[in-house]
């Protein structure tokens, strides 16, 4: 299953569970944590293989949506590239 797609039905089915201020606090909340993810990948270049902030790299990158269009992304395809 596309990953969009599950999580559109998840928010179909407990947006409605949720009272307004609620979903509105969650969706600052949310895109808060994106954007200041996304800024942090920005200035934060790749560490190097066996850092123990590679991880941490990681999950900015996913949460701050750094994929295929960002300035860094060729970090990101670095590390999914195979090397010739």
């Amino acid at each position: 299953m596309d990953p969009t797609t599950l999580l559109a039905s998840l928010f179909n089915y407990v947006l409605p569970m949720l009272p307004a201020k609620y979903a509105a606090a969650v969706s600052v909340i949310g895109s808060f944590a994106v954007s200041t993810c996304a800024l942090v990948a920005f200035f934060w270049p790749r560490p190097a293989a066996g850092s123990k902030l590679l991880p941490l790299y990681d999950v900015i990158n996913k949460l701050g949506l750094n994929g295929r269009h960002a300035s860094n992304a060729d970090d990101t395809a670095a590390k999914t590239t195979p090397k010739t």
